[in-house]
């Protein structure tokens, strides 16, 4: 809609959404982010302040959780995304509702978790059984991981590191993401339903329609899982093509 700018609409005149994201720099977060925006929706970022993996920094993080949540809500942000599961999981599968809690008391803004959006959008797409690619988690953090979708009736049947040679993973090529994806679902050959790419600094986003179709199973991926929930929940229900089935569901869990 160029007419709403040029007849003087500010930036995000459909929706503003808030991004913590958990380390810098966050160049993928923000890329991806306008890939799949509408028109007339804009991103404010804020570090959440993790800076890398162990439940110190985790827990960190959480507990100085209001200068971020302040610096989106002071921004006019209209809905508040967390990128990052670790943080979310590590304390055991009832601490995401302990956090929910604390934001709650913090900003009346809804706040949707990565690992709460990435659930949901598996329920959505009607997944059991899930593989999940990641580019750092250890075997520790696919365990908590593990632990939380049980609770939401999916079992992680497989997990896997990308094999990335690379010190900045935001710079690593689409194709490196899209062979890790499918070497992992050929290595548990009818063992599950569907794909799950978590850790939104990794590039993911453009690859999923092509895994979909390749491999004949459905494929979300953590940035586009909250992108899609952070529309939904600001209101901005057009259709967005290019993305994976998940954008063509109607209705959220």
């Amino acid at each position: 809609m160029a007419n709403a700018y040029a007849a003087g609409a500010a930036y995000g005149w459909r929706a503003r959404i808030g991004m913590l994201v958990p380390s810098l720099p966050f160049d993928t977060n923000v890329h991806e982010f306008y890939l799949m925006a509408p028109e007339g929706v804009s991103l404010i970022i804020a570090w959440l302040g993790v800076g890398g993996m162990g439940q110190e920094r985790y827990d960190r993080a959480i507990a100085n959780i209001a200068e971020p949540l302040r610096m989106v809500t002071e921004r006019k942000a209209d809905v508040i995304l967390q990128a990052g599961v670790p943080p979310l999981v590590t304390r055991g599968p009832g601490f995401e509702a302990e956090v929910l809690a604390r934001v709650a008391e913090l900003t009346p803004l809804p706040f949707i978790t990565d690992v709460g959006a990435s659930s949901a959008a598996l329920k959505a797409l009607g997944l059991e059984r899930v593989l999940m690619l990641s580019s750092t988690f250890d075997n520790e953090t696919a365990r908590h991981i593990a632990a939380y979708l049980k609770v939401k009736g999916i079992e992680l049947v497989g997990a896997a590191r990308a094999q990335i040679a690379r010190d900045v993973v935001g710079t690593v090529p689409l194709e490196e993401v899209y062979r890790a994806a499918r070497k992992l679902f050929e290595s548990h050959p009818g063992e599950a339903d569907g794909i799950w790419i978590t850790q939104a600094s990794m590039p993911s986003v453009a690859v999923i329609e092509e895994l979909e179709r390749s491999l004949n199973v459905p494929v979300v991926s953590s940035a586009q899982a909250l992108m899609c929930a952070g529309l939904r929940t600001a209101g901005v229900r057009e259709p967005i093509s290019g993305f994976g089935k998940l954008f063509t569901i109607e209705k959220l869990p």
